[in-house]
């Protein structure tokens, strides 16, 4: 599946160190909220408005995707299975061999690639078309 068409899906659940604004899964919910997506946000210690699981999000995402380590996403990847979140997105880093595999066996679709990088370009040719 191509990532313009993951782009096309409106709700994504980041997981990731997403309450710490030095990290990457910080600044991904931030532009695909400013984008106008809704965001929910995982970590495994949770926090304000992090859920720990998958499962316990009010409404299931369309794209989980991963910005955190290999091995503990692992675990993420199985429970978006278990759910039926089919689509997963692998930022750099989280994008290890094992996890591509597991994704595969799980029959999952998968883009491996930076999301910030791939806005950035699409808004970048919307605004040459202006």
């Amino acid at each position: 599946m191509s990532k313009d068409l993951f782009l096309a899906f409106g709700h994504w659940a980041v997981a990731g160190d997403v309450l710490n604004p030095e990290k990457f899964a910080h600044k991904i919910v931030q532009r695909l909220s400013r984008k106008g997506y809704e965001v929910s946000q995982v970590h495994p210690r949770g926090g304000e408005n992090v859920y720990v699981h998958l499962a316990d999000l009010p409404r299931q995402p369309d794209v989980l995707c991963l910005v955190i380590n290999p091995k503990l996403g692992a675990a993420y990847i199985a429970e978006a299975a278990a759910l039926g979140i089919t689509h997963i997105w692998l930022q750099p880093g989280a994008d290890a061999e094992e996890i591509v595999e597991q994704c595969r066996a799980l029959k999952l679709e998968v883009v491996q690639s930076c999301v910030l990088v791939e806005l950035a370009e699409r808004e970048a040719a919307d605004t040459s078309k202006e």
